[in-house]
């Protein structure tokens, strides 16, 4: 299936969730990440079990430390 990571096309197999996703994009420090699709944030416990579909669009937003 295709969807789209933070605006980039990624194939993921036909049933994958969002913790799949994950693997495969490469985010091994899950520690400070968040993770939306369709705009809805999926809670972490929620990762290995939430089934993305066809043309999903997958928002990664890792926090930062600054000032």
């Amino acid at each position: 299936m295709l969807i789209l990571v933070n605006n980039k096309s990624c194939e993921l197999p036909a049933i994958a969730t969002v913790a799949d996703m994950l693997d495969r994009s490469g985010v091994q420090n899950t520690s400070g990440v968040a993770v939306a699709v369709n705009s809805d944030v999926i809670p972490r416990d929620s990762w290995p079990t939430h089934e993305l579909r066809e043309n999903d669009k997958i928002m990664i937003i890792k926090a930062t430390q600054g000032g």
